[in-house]
């Protein structure tokens, strides 16, 4: 019987035909072949649109790393190419439409009823943004607006309301305590450009607690495969409170079983993720192969434990990731490919 081919899929400037030294899928390679699949190099790009849909349908599934934005390049060609093999029976392991019900910021909003993603409202549209976020924003000071999608803290502002209708920013593509101020009217006007086609803004609660990092839980299917804590610039105090949003991108691995973090494992196997599953209508079959929800600390209950509150759900390209992903992101691929 002939070895299953499953490809993998990452954005170059030209399709190559093999996977660059010193990739991080390099794992996820030799997992897939410790399982017995074989694997395809499919290197993404625009330009040679036709000829990558070609070997994408001649694979028996596909696993893909490409961010939803990158150099002002969007998804839209490459999930159109991805919905066109689903068709002709490939597996993905992420499909678009997954991303679109589960790996954008609206979810923030959808599954509020969860309970994770604290006060949040959605914008559909700029004339109701203009109209409701001035009257958020006065009653609590400081907001967090987020773009429907993006990665790399990219459209992921801060604002802070000042005296004289001014607003205090942050973008979080900033590590550095960044920030700039300008008229509200301005920064409303700015705004404009995120509601361009499917476009909408998510505003949530500001979490005072960044200043103690994040912590990111690495699923596969609906099971959390590890976790990574990340800390902001110059942990101790370098950076002021007031100046602290976006965080740095190095990570601290740690497995699934890291004592600190049961209780929000127990919380998104048994709660969380069945709730999200609920609510967006994803069958266990359609969760991606890996994703990560990445948890800001919330206000500590009453008995003085933590609690978390969702910032976002990455699905589109999730690198780097636990020792333990790929071991069971080939478990995943084998249970799709058989129907398990």
């Amino acid at each position: 019987m002939a070895k299953r081919t499953i490809g993998i899929v990452w954005r170059s400037k030209e399709v190559e035909d093999a996977l660059p030294k010193g990739s991080r899928l390099w794992p996820v390679v030799r997992a897939l072949e410790a399982a017995g699949m074989a694997v395809a190099p499919l290197a993404y790009c625009e330009e040679a649109s036709d000829a990558v849909r070609e070997r994408f349908i001649r694979c028996d599934g596909v696993l893909v790393w490409v961010d939803p934005l990158t150099d002002g390049r969007d998804r839209g060609d490459l999930d159109t190419i991805l919905r066109d093999a689903a068709a002709h029976g490939v597996w993905v392991g992420a499909h678009p439409d997954t991303i679109l019900k589960m790996g954008t910021k609206e979810v923030l909003f959808s599954t509020r009823a969860l309970g994770w993603s604290g006060d949040v409202a959605l914008y559909r549209t700029a004339e109701t943004f203009r109209n409701d976020f001035p009257v958020r924003l006065a009653a609590s000071r400081v907001r967090v607006l987020k773009r429907y999608r993006g990665n790399g803290g990219q459209g992921v502002w801060k604002v802070v309301l000042l005296p004289g209708d001014r607003v205090r920013l942050q973008e979080a593509t900033h590590r550095d305590g960044t920030a700039e101020v300008q008229p509200s009217r301005a920064f409303l006007d700015r705004c404009d450009a995120y509601f361009a086609g499917d476009g909408r803004l998510i505003d949530q609660e500001f979490q005072p607690r960044i200043t103690e990092g994040m912590v990111r839980a690495y699923l596969s299917g609906g099971e959390v495969v590890g976790f990574a804590r990340q800390y902001p610039a110059g942990y101790g105090g370098a950076i002021g409170a007031d100046d602290t949003f976006g965080l740095p991108a190095t990570k601290t691995m740690l497995p699934p079983d890291e004592p600190q973090f049961q209780v929000l494992r127990t919380r998104l196997e048994r709660e969380w993720v069945p709730g999200l599953q609920r609510i967006l209508g994803v069958a266990d079959s359609a969760l991606p192969a890996i994703w990560d929800a990445d948890f800001l600390f919330g206000p500590r209950n009453a008995l003085g434990a933590d609690t978390f509150i969702l910032c976002e759900i990455n699905v589109s390209c999730i690198t780097p990731f636990p020792p333990e992903a790929p071991g069971r992101i080939a478990a995943a691929v084998l249970r799709a490919l058989n129907g398990c």
